[in-house]
């Protein structure tokens, strides 16, 4: 699968990774302060990314560097912890600082307050409740540490047993960006999460708001040397986010077929894709006609109507 690596957005101490997993606190950002990071779900993201703090002030929004995935606010007086999204996946920040949005640091937003589906954490986003936010900054540290013990073999397999999906940097054709190009995740209407491997084995099951109950199928791992996936196909555009029932054209640079994840949506043999009536991730599969052995796939995250995206 031919995904674009990534470049990280910033640099940051480990004393900047341990602080993130701590306490938020309320007092308003110190002038100047920035919260940046990569959206990439394998390929780097595009469009715009949305901030909302603890106090409701108005929404913030900025746009994506398409080319690496990198974003950046200015948080000056704003009240942390801050809940940020682009499309349907979100991260959190408790003050100036990198938060990344990955597929890792949904499942973790998710943990921290428990969320049984993707429909739930969009309309909690919508309407957030500063105590709340607080809350599920507050358990943070707790669901870095269930996704390490979950997750920990998949890590492993990548080298980085230890990275923060949300304050860790992007190393290119390393670590977690490796891994997004060469791991799926589906998470359907009900919460249910599977990762997959290149070969469509499942590695990972589990209910997207407690990754501690999920099961980890550490005899599907590949070695990254071994899923290294050079189909020569290339689809337009590599992610996308769109709202229920919306529909997107697909294009790929050569002749392929096109099928969805199960209960993803729908797309005809043009490509055209048509999102579910229900909020999740899904997966488009192209597979080159002239060898089925061959193929690229495109993630596209679903949200709800109403929601910028």
């Amino acid at each position: 699968m031919m995904k674009k690596t990534i470049l990280a957005a910033a640099m940051i101490t480990a004393g900047l990774i341990a602080g993130c997993g701590s306490g938020g606190g309320t007092s308003a950002a110190t002038p100047g302060s920035t919260v940046s990071g990569v959206a990439a779900t394998g390929a780097p993201m595009s469009g715009t990314v949305y901030l909302k703090d603890s106090a409701n002030n108005p929404e913030m929004s900025t746009t994506i560097n398409p080319q690496t995935g990198a974003f950046a606010f200015n948080v000056s007086g704003k009240t942390p912890p801050f809940m940020i999204r682009t499309g349907s996946l979100y991260t959190m920040s408790g003050a100036s600082g990198t938060a990344n949005i990955n597929p890792l640091s949904n499942l973790m937003v998710a943990n921290m307050a428990g969320f049984n589906n993707m429909s739930t954490m969009n309309s909690f986003y919508k309407n957030p409740n500063g105590t709340t936010l607080q809350t599920m900054f507050s358990n943070m540290s707790t669901a870095r540490a269930h996704m390490w013990q979950t997750m920990g073999p998949l890590l492993s397999a990548y080298g980085v047993p230890n990275v923060d999906p949300i304050t860790s940097p992007y190393v290119i054709g390393q670590g977690l960006d490796r891994m997004f190009d060469n791991v799926n995740m589906t998470i359907d209407q009900n919460g249910n999460v599977m990762m997959t491997n290149m070969s469509g084995a499942p590695i990972y099951t589990g209910l997207m708001g407690n990754m501690a109950g999920g099961t980890m199928m550490s005899g599907n791992i590949m070695q990254p040397s071994a899923t290294q996936n050079a189909s020569g196909i290339t689809v337009t555009p590599a992610n996308a986010s769109l709202q229920v029932n919306g529909t997107l054209q697909l294009r790929a640079n050569i002749p392929v077929t096109w099928s969805v994840s199960s209960n993803g949506g729908s797309i005809t043999s043009g490509g055209l894709y048509t999102a579910p009536a229900f909020q999740g991730m899904f997966l488009v599969r192209a597979t080159s006609v002239a060898d089925t052995t061959k193929f690229a796939t495109v993630t596209v995250i679903v949200g709800g109507m109403g929601m910028m995206m």
